[in-house]
């Protein structure tokens, strides 16, 4: 049976974000929420030095815009971020203490 194209309507629907966790993860517990319910967790997730990257992961967003949330749950770290247009990427770091998250190109998946 040949695989069949997604309509335009569900192209429409849902698309893909990367989100890349870059310098300052340690041993992190990370969860991953687009508009509060949760489509990612991982544990144990480190900064590879040499890279500069920790991880990445696709998630799916709806079309009309989302909230997309990162928590480290073992150092009581949260940010959430508005996505809307296309987006191809998040990129998230901790930085002084903080979880920082910030819109980038897409261009920085390395994994």
């Amino acid at each position: 049976m040949p695989l069949l194209a997604p309509t335009l309507e569900e192209e429409a629907t849902m698309r893909e974000l990367l989100v890349v966790f870059q310098e300052g993860f340690d041993e992190a517990n990370i969860t991953v929420t687009v508009n509060g319910k949760q489509v990612h967790r991982d544990l144990a997730v480190s900064t590879n030095p040499l890279l500069g990257i920790a991880s990445e992961v696709s998630v799916e967003l709806p079309a009309k815009g989302a909230q997309v949330g990162v928590e480290v749950t073992n150092r009581g770290l949260k940010a959430i971020t508005k996505v809307s247009g296309r987006p191809k990427s998040v990129l998230v770091s901790i930085e002084d203490g903080r979880l920082l998250m910030r819109e980038g190109t897409g261009r920085e998946a390395v994994l």
